[in-house]
């Protein structure tokens, strides 16, 4: 069980990272293609398919500026997109840690603390976030443009309620390893 908690906690602050930078590499592409003059010349974009988190929208505007602004503001939604995401795998190594004793805040080598509860909500939060994220972003594209085809998974919400109900349960052991400890 040790080493299942090591390989989670190695994994996902290596997908932290990898988010957190590719939400700054999505960002800095986002603001030269609305800043550029002519940034169609400057990207290969002949492929307009672009996706992220479960998140797809394909731009078949004629327009290449006005494409460029589409994909540029769908960059702007990836990278908080990925920032999200980025968020959950610094909660998932949090509470392996936590779980395991190694953290400052832990209170044991037990799953059942306040803190690894409130980090488990915040991951359903993410989840349902990154869901709304995706719908408000499918929204902006086309405001920009009509020629826009967008597709924008539910999964991530459902996931995220489920992952809420589980921090209820994780709640009530909490409550009942206090409740052990204070017959004791």
């Amino acid at each position: 069980m040790s080493d299942m908690y090591k390989v989670t906690e190695v994994l996902s602050k290596i997908f932290q990272i990898i988010c957190f930078i590719g939400a700054v590499g999505t960002l800095i592409i986002g603001i030269f293609l609305f800043a550029s003059k002519d940034p169609m010349n400057a990207f290969d974009m002949e492929d307009r398919l672009i996706n992220a988190c479960g998140m797809a929208v394909y731009v078949y505007e004629p327009d290449s500026e006005v494409a460029a602004h589409v994909i540029g503001a769908m960059n702007f939604v990836y990278s908080v997109l990925l920032v999200l995401l980025g968020m959950i795998f610094r909660n998932v190594s949090l509470i392996a840690g936590t779980a395991k004793g190694k953290t400052w805040f832990s209170k044991g080598e037990t799953p059942f603390q306040e803190d690894v509860v409130r980090m488990v909500r915040e991951i359903g939060i993410f989840l349902i976030a990154i869901y709304i994220v995706g719908l408000i972003g499918t929204l902006v594209a086309r405001l920009i443009s009509e020629n826009v085809e967008s597709s924008n998974t539910m999964v991530m919400l459902v996931i995220g309620i489920i992952v809420i109900c589980l921090s209820k349960i994780f709640e009530y052991g909490q409550k009942l390893e206090e409740d052990q400890e204070g017959l004791i």
